[in-house]
């Protein structure tokens, strides 16, 4: 799949801010998944999303 055109959106949500352990507490993206976000392949990306939602789960 050609980097330039993805299907999987970005899950920010316009609450930008970094907890002490640099995870976005808006989205639950870390500082990494958000700065390479734009330059992954979707496959990248859809581990990024399961990674959030394993964050969502701790308390």
């Amino acid at each position: 799949m050609n980097i330039n055109s993805t299907i999987v959106s970005s899950p920010c949500i316009g609450q930008c801010l970094l907890n002490m352990d640099n995870i976005c507490i808006g989205c639950f993206r870390t500082i990494h998944e958000i700065t390479v976000w734009s330059q992954v392949d979707d496959e990248t990306r859809d581990v990024f999303l399961d990674n959030i939602e394993s964050r969502k789960q701790k308390p």
